[in-house]
């Protein structure tokens, strides 16, 4: 398993085809999916990640030429009482069809991401919410790595979390 930072030219349509087909139906009935819409974003993000590694990260894990799993994160998220920065999670997903032990560790090196790149561009908060009708095992993940967990939102202080990785 090897992560790297999501390529324009060669990982959109794994994580175009991940997220519509997998995890696509989340959203049906609230909004109409477009791949071509998620296809253009996902490649903007890739290509602008090139130059500016600070704006947001989208990475993936590949083992061999099979996507595993991938995460995107953004930044400039504020809350209505604070003037603290937030970076929230945009996805955290994998493949479905890996063993439980494998998801769950890779959501943990997804979890590590966040926390470093948050870090290393001064972010104070990170967020991770989910859409997801189970999310109790992701947020249950999430709680015992340090976050706030409230019903489907988990959070905390990125200097708080950086602690947890030592």
């Amino acid at each position: 398993m090897e992560w790297t930072l999501a390529h324009p030219l060669h990982d959109v349509d794994d994580i175009v085809e991940m997220a519509d087909s997998v995890f696509g139906r989340e959203a049906d009935g609230i909004l109409t999916r477009d791949r071509n819409v998620f296809r253009k974003n996902v490649t903007i993000t890739a290509t602008v990640q090139l130059f500016d590694k600070g704006r947001e990260l989208l990475a993936v894990c590949r083992e061999e030429d099979k996507l595993l799993g991938y995460c995107w994160f953004d930044r400039g998220g504020y809350t209505t009482y604070a003037n603290e920065e937030i970076s929230n999670a945009k996805f955290h997903h994998v493949d479905l069809s890996l063993p439980a032990k494998q998801r769950v560790r890779l959501i943990n090196q997804m979890i590590d991401q966040h926390i470093l790149w948050a870090n290393a561009w001064g972010i104070p908060v990170i967020c991770s919410t989910s859409i997801r009708t189970e999310h109790d095992g992701f947020m249950k993940i999430h709680k015992k790595r340090g976050f706030k967990v409230n019903g489907s939102y988990a959070w905390g202080r990125t200097e708080a979390l950086l602690e947890t990785l030592k």
